[in-house]
């Protein structure tokens, strides 16, 4: 992990492993968390699908201004959703985590980046 970057010889802080990955697709997303807030299509949590990003709070979760984010592994009707990311947390690297409570408690929403996942 390391906080403003988006190279994966140094380390990413979370909106920079989404855009090193989106990049790859060739793909333009906004660099920061917080400008994630207005892209893309808002979709309901039960209907996200993988590929959609997944936005939180940081992590003062009182203040409800998006500060992390992760892309979506699995889909609706699946085990418990996961979402992988890059964390300063314990793991301090990218990581699969699940939408586990403390993770709820920060939950913003779920967007759509690619229109093809609608159908």
């Amino acid at each position: 992990y390391k906080y403003a970057c988006s190279d994966p010889k140094e380390g990413f802080d979370c909106s920079g492993f989404i855009t090193y990955v989106f990049k790859n697709f060739n793909i333009d997303v906004p660099r920061s968390s917080v400008d994630f807030t207005h892209v893309g299509k808002e979709v309901p949590l039960k209907e996200a699908k993988p590929a959609d990003l997944i936005l939180f709070t940081g992590t003062d979760s009182t203040v409800r201004v998006v500060g992390h984010m992760g892309i979506v592994l699995n889909g609706p009707g699946e085990q418990e959703l996961q979402f992988i990311h890059s964390t300063s947390g314990k793991a301090n690297a990218v990581t699969i985590t699940p939408l586990n409570p403390y993770y709820q408690g920060r939950f913003v929403k779920v967007i759509r980046i690619f229109p093809q996942n609608d159908s």
